[in-house]
């Protein structure tokens, strides 16, 4: 049976991999939201993208110490208030409608935020198997990620005003 903090992780991932399947621009997120401005738009990408990665990093926090259940329980708050808002047409609002497997995913993406907010806060409190030894990403893996993130951000936003 898999631990606790396994679970968290496995669910950190199918989020953040969920996400990066509606990428604006991508195969799934063509609505065209030129009616924002691009700073709207960039800043809710720099959320996402933010949301993203940072579970990733999170993924890779929980697997090695076993801590960071707080922060995992916050991302799952977070990816299920951004689909909700997507799926209940208050932000963003396109003028075209969402797609069938748009939606479809947005949906698995509440589950899956659903799941790992429960997990994460509910069961808190469960035992660490984790070693206590703290972990750090590399210098590189850091600037890699921030270069990463800057190329995401300016690729959705420059996709999701159509251009």
């Amino acid at each position: 049976m898999p631990s606790l903090r396994h679970v968290i992780t496995g669910l950190l991932v199918a989020s953040a991999l969920n996400l990066a399947l509606m990428v604006p621009g991508g195969f799934v997120e063509t609505r065209d939201f030129s009616a924002y401005p691009a700073m709207v738009l960039g800043g809710f990408n720099v959320f996402l993208t933010v949301l993203g990665l940072g579970s990733l990093v999170l993924a890779y926090f929980v697997t090695k110490t076993g801590e960071g259940r707080g922060w995992a329980g916050l991302a799952g708050l977070a990816f299920v208030a951004v689909y909700l808002l997507d799926l209940g047409r208050i932000f963003p609002v396109p003028p075209n409608p969402m797609s069938t497997l748009l939606a479809t995913l947005e949906w698995i993406g509440t589950a899956l935020g659903v799941a790992l907010a429960v997990s994460s806060f509910a069961l808190r409190g469960a035992a660490n198997t984790a070693s206590p030894a703290k972990s750090a990403l590399p210098m590189p893996v850091v600037v890699g990620l921030i270069f990463v993130a800057l190329i995401i951000v300016a690729f959705a936003t420059r996709s999701a005003m159509g251009n």
